[in-house]
Formats: C-alpha cells, structure tokens, sequence
C-alpha cells in the first residue's frame, strides 16, 4: 500500500483504490460519479480536523435561507460529509447517539435537494450526477467502506470492540478487517439456551 501511495499523484492513488474497491463491491458508477468520488477522497484528505464541528442537520437546514449559490454549496458540503463519514468512519458512528442510517438519510436528502435545485452555479450538468449520488448513496458507501477497510483513513481502532463487535454479529466485514490485522477470528459456538 506505502509504495503505491510513493508512486502515484493523490489523484492517481485514489482512483487505483476506488477502482479496486468498486470491482470488489459490483458497483458501476457513471463516469461523472466515479470522478467526483475522487475528487471527494482527495478533499477529505486535506480537511481541517474540524469534519463534523457543527451538526449537519443544523447545516442542511440553514440552507433553506441561504441564496441558491450558497445554498447549494452547504448541500453539497453536507452529502460530501455524510457519504464520507459513513463510508469511511462507520465504526465510530455505530457509538454515537446518531448513527450510519441517520447520516446516510441526511446525506441522500442533501444531494437530492441540490440535483432538484433551478440555475445551480454548475448548470443543469449537476442534475444527473447529484441524483445518481442520491440514489446510489448506500452503493457509494459500501465501496467507501471498502477502502478503510483497506486500512486508508484508519487510525488505531480498537481491535478488541472489532472483534467483540464480530462475535456478536459474525459480520464478513469485521472478519476480513481482523484477518487483515492479522487475527483469526474464531469464537466457540453459543450453547443453546433451554
């Protein structure tokens, strides 16, 4: 992984890895989407720490009185931040008071409000690919998910939460994500309650 990441531009890098992550998840993106994926990995590389220093509920609704440029921009930022946040740190939201399904909705909400929104600053050109990021939001998380699991944005996670979490669920992504970290999962049968 360290020398693709030596060898390529960011762009290049995350392109590789969306691919990869695309074919392993059967998802086929237009053109258009593919590219803006990148483009949102890329931008996500550079943010500030500050990712979720507001709620982006209070941001999605602020927007209704904003003028359209702007109210476009703060939709945008909102599915951006809700597709990347639940693709990407999905273990983390599982502990919060509000969770994947909550950001997910958010974040399909958002992009459908921008691709339905008259004279963005993008033109009409925005309309099929914000609806395509709407409709295929779950898609795109999944193959977002895929990359960390891949171990991009990771930081040191609790190992022992991963595997409690796969004993209890037996979840494929949790057992691919310990046997790449190098743990077997295994755990004894539960015996039957009488």
């Amino acid at each position: 992984m360290k020398e693709r990441l030596l060898q390529a531009s960011p762009t290049q890098f995350f392109r590789n890895l969306l691919r990869e992550a695309l074919e392993e998840q059967r998802v086929e993106p237009s053109e258009h989407a593919e590219f803006y994926l990148v483009s949102l990995l890329e931008r996500f590389m550079r943010f500030d720490g500050k990712l979720l220093a507001r709620p982006l509920a209070i941001d999605y609704l602020s927007s209704f009185d904003q003028e359209p440029s702007l109210r476009y921009r703060k939709l945008k930022d909102v599915g951006d931040t809700a597709l990347f946040m639940t693709g990407v740190f999905m273990d983390s939201l599982e502990r919060k008071t509000v969770g994947v399904d909550y950001y997910a909705a958010l974040g399909k909400l958002a992009y459908r409000q921008v691709a339905s929104l008259p004279g963005t600053p993008l033109g009409k050109g925005v309309v099929p690919l914000f609806t395509e990021m709407s409709t295929r939001f779950r898609d795109f998380v999944r193959v977002l998910a895929q990359m960390s699991i891949q171990e991009i944005f990771s930081s040191d996670q609790d190992l022992l939460r991963v595997y409690r979490r796969w004993v209890a669920t037996r979840g494929a992504r949790d057992a691919e994500l310990l046997i790449r970290r190098g743990v077997i999962p295994f755990a004894p049968r539960r015996p039957l309650s009488h």
